[in-house]
C-alpha cells in the first residue's frame, strides 16, 4: 500500500489528539511533521507520535516536508490561512468545525482548494455517530414524510469545565478567534445539518447572549433559527447546561425521530389515533442501529479512504456544506446585531 503522509498544522485544538492515534491506527499513514507555535505542544507530538519534523511555523513545513495532506487543529480564524497555505503547496486539508471563523474566512478556504484542485473536508464529530447518521438517512429517504421542523440541541457547562486545555478554551473565549462564543462552536453542527439536509435557509434569525457567565467576552447561550417557506429548524447551543446534552429532534408529517443518549427512536401515530388519548397509542420503537462500515466509523478514517479512493466526502462533512453552515452562523450573529431575520 502506498504510503499516506500527513502533517500536522496547528495544536491548539485539543481534539486533535483524539484524531492522531485514529491516524495513526489507519495502514500506511505515516505523520510526517507537524507545526504550530507553543513548544510544549511540539514536545507531545514528538514524544508521543515519534513525529521528528517540527516547526514553530507551518509554511516551513510546507516548503520543507514531502507530504499528500494535512490535518489542521488551530483556531477557527487560524486555519483559514493555513488551508490557503496548504492548498498552495497541493496539499487535501482535513479541518475540525466548524469550517472557519466567519463566512468570509470560510469562503476564502473554499476558493483556494477550488483554485488549486486539492480536497477540504470540515470534520463534524455527528457525522460519526450511528444514531445521527441513521436519523438524516431516513429523513432524507422520506421515513417520516415532510419534515417541518428540526431541532438541533448541543450543550454542556463550558470549556473550562469540559476539561480544555488552556490552549483550547483561551481562543474558544476569544470572539476574533473563534468567531463569537457558543454559537459558532455549539450552533455549528444544527447550521451543518440544515445545509446538508435542505441547503441554506431563505432567512435566519440569530440570538446570542450571555445569560450565565457575565464575566466571557462571548456568547454562552445562543439560537439559531433557518426558516424554509415550509420548514423551521433551529440549533440551540448552551456553555451553561448541566448535564450535557446532545440530541437532535426531528418533526414530520408522519412520524417522530429523536435521538436519546446514543439511541434513534421512532414515535407516530396510527391515523385514526390521537397521542393524548394515552401514551400506548404512541408507537415507540427503538429502531436498531448497525454498526458503521469501514471508511466511516471516524473522522481521520474516512478523510484517508475518500483521498485514496477517490470518493466524496459524505455531504455533511463537505466543504459546500461546510461553507454553507458558516454563512448561516454569520447570518445569525448579523441578526443578533440587527434584531431582524437576515438572508444568509
Amino acid at each position: 500500500m502506498k504510503p499516506f503522509r500527513l502533517l500536522v498544522a496547528g495544536l491548539v485544538h485539543d481534539h486533535v489528539w483524539r484524531f492522531l492515534p485514529q491516524f495513526a491506527a489507519i495502514p500506511g499513514v505515516r505523520i510526517v511533521g507537524g507545526a504550530d507555535p507553543n513548544r510544549p505542544l511540539r514536545d507531545k507530538l514528538r514524544d508521543e507520535f515519534g513525529v521528528a519534523a517540527l516547526f514553530e511555523q507551518p509554511r516551513g513545513m510546507f516548503r520543507e516536508v514531502e507530504a499528500d495532506a494535512v490535518l489542521v487543529c488551530a483556531s477557527n480564524a487560524g486555519s483559514v490561512p493555513l488551508v490557503e497555505a496548504a492548498a498552495a503547496r497541493g496539499l487535501h486539508a482535513m479541518v475540525e468545525k466548524p469550517m472557519a471563523a466567519t463566512a468570509e474566512g470560510a469562503r476564502r478556504m473554499f476558493r483556494a482548494s477550488r483554485r488549486h484542485g486539492t480536497r477540504l473536508m470540515v470534520n463534524w464529530p455527528t457525522a460519526w455517530d450511528p444514531a445521527v447518521t441513521r436519523a438524516l438517512e431516513l429523513v432524507q429517504a422520506g421515513d417520516i414524510g415532510h419534515v417541518f421542523h428540526a431541532r438541533i440541541h448541543m450543550a454542556h457547562q463550558g470549556p473550562r469545565e469540559a476539561g480544555c486545555t488552556p490552549y483550547f478554551w483561551k481562543w474558544l473565549y476569544d470572539p476574533r478567534e473563534n468567531g463569537a462564543g457558543a454559537l459558532v462552536d455549539y450552533c455549528g453542527y444544527g447550521a451543518a445539518v440544515m445545509a446538508a439536509l435542505w441547503g441554506r435557509p431563505k432567512e435566519v434569525l440569530g440570538v446570542a447572549r450571555r445569560l450565565a457567565k457575565p464575566g466571557l467576552r462571548v456568547d454562552d447561550n445562543a439560537l439559531v433559527v433557518g426558516l424554509w417557506p415550509r420548514r423551521t429548524a433551529l440549533a440551540q447551543a448552551s456553555w451553561t447546561q448541566n448535564p450535557d446534552f446532545h440530541e437532535m429532534l426531528l418533526l414530520g408529517t408522519e412520524g417522530t425521530l429523536e435521538t436519546v443518549r446514543g439511541k434513534l427512536v421512532r414515535t407516530h401515530t396510527r391515523p385514526e389515533d390521537f397521542s393524548h388519548w394515552g401514551g400506548e397509542r404512541l408507537n415507540r420503537r427503538e429502531i436498531r442501529l448497525p454498526r458503521l462500515p469501514a471508511g466511516r466509523r471516524n473522522g481521520p478514517e474516512h478523510f484517508v479512504h475518500s483521498l485514496r479512493t477517490g470518493r466524496p466526502f459524505l455531504k455533511l462533512c463537505s466543504a459546500e456544506t461546510g461553507l454553507a453552515a458558516q454563512e448561516i452562523l454569520s447570518a445569525a450573529l448579523r441578526s443578533e446585531r440587527s434584531g431582524r431575520r437576515v438572508r444568509p
